[in-house]
């Protein structure tokens, strides 16, 4: 059975066969905390298919000003003051006074107990702050707008850019065009392009359709897309929605009155890495992503 991953925005840095490289690199680390199913990454390496459009956006001359995984800029801007103050030279040890206090001597386990505690509160205060922010902003469906336009333009692009959505369906259809059974695992912006491409072709026959780091709950993203919102028939199994509580753009799980689905989305919570909650790291190593790709594969190894 064919598996195709679609993936999120800011993958101007990696080409089709890094990119699908660097995606079979962190499944064959997830895979290696279970003996048990080892054995289906030579499975994996031979069925998955990751249509690549992160190209596109560098074709239009454009860039992402934030990166989606962090909401950080992309990159800095450069500060004089960043640069290293020159030090006054030492004066001469005659001219010293030497003071002699209580120093609390420190163990070398304890500093770094300290400094992974420090740098896990101040990733985990950042990530409730964009979390609280993208809550509020779910609010403001117009300021939300605004926000994709100027920071996430990939995102915006392809919600409200015709011709640019459907160079990314050309790329999409090269890999998924099939009747026979499939699964689809799409990331991030990805979710949104392949259940809109799934409302297009119904032909397809989707076996389980695994969401990871959705944004579909917000409104923004909504009000582009076909309305109400409805179950894709080309989904002939299950939808299971993978969401962390860290993370910022998966503030919502998919269980609103509009994803009030028959049969209804699976919503699984699990925690992605504190330091970069939103990364495809986080889901596609997780055991529990990892077990609802391969439950479907047992009889086809």
């Amino acid at each position: 059975m064919k598996i195709v991953f679609i993936h999120g925005m800011n993958k101007q840095q990696y080409t089709a066969p890094s990119l699908r490289q660097h995606w079979l690199h962190l499944l064959k680390r997830g895979l290696r905390n279970n003996p048990q199913q080892q054995a289906r990454f030579s499975y994996l390496k031979r069925h998955i298919r990751i249509p690549f459009y992160g190209d596109l956006l560098s074709r239009h001359h454009l860039h992402n000003l934030l990166n989606a995984s962090t909401l950080m800029p992309q990159q800095w801007p450069h500060f004089p003051f960043l640069h290293p103050a020159q030090l006054q030279p030492a004066s001469p040890p005659d001219q010293c006074t030497y003071q002699i206090c209580d120093v609390p001597q420190s163990n070398i386990d304890d500093v770094l107990n300290f400094n992974q505690k420090l740098k896990f509160i101040t990733a985990l205060s950042k990530d409730i702050a964009l979390r609280d922010f993208a809550v509020l902003i779910n609010y403001f469906p117009s300021l939300h707008a605004s926000f994709l336009h100027k920071f996430l333009l990939e995102t915006y692009l392809y919600l409200a850019n015709p011709t640019f959505m459907q160079e990314v369906h050309r790329r999409i259809h090269h890999q998924l065009h099939s009747s026979k059974p499939q699964i689809l695992v799409a990331h991030s912006l990805g979710s949104v392009i392949a259940y809109n491409y799934l409302l297009q072709h119904p032909e397809l026959n989707i076996q389980r359709f695994i969401t990871l780091g959705s944004p579909l709950a917000f409104r923004v993203i909504q009000a582009h897309l076909p309305q109400p919102m409805i179950r894709p028939a080309a989904i002939s199994g299950d939808w299971i929605n993978f969401y962390s509580h860290d993370d910022f753009l998966t503030a919502f799980p998919l269980s609103a009155a509009s994803f009030n689905f028959q049969p209804a989305i699976i919503n699984q919570e699990i925690r992605t890495f504190v330091q970069r909650p939103h990364d495809i790291a986080g889901y596609l190593q997780h055991p529990q992503v990892l077990a609802a790709m391969l439950e479907l594969l047992k009889n086809s190894a």
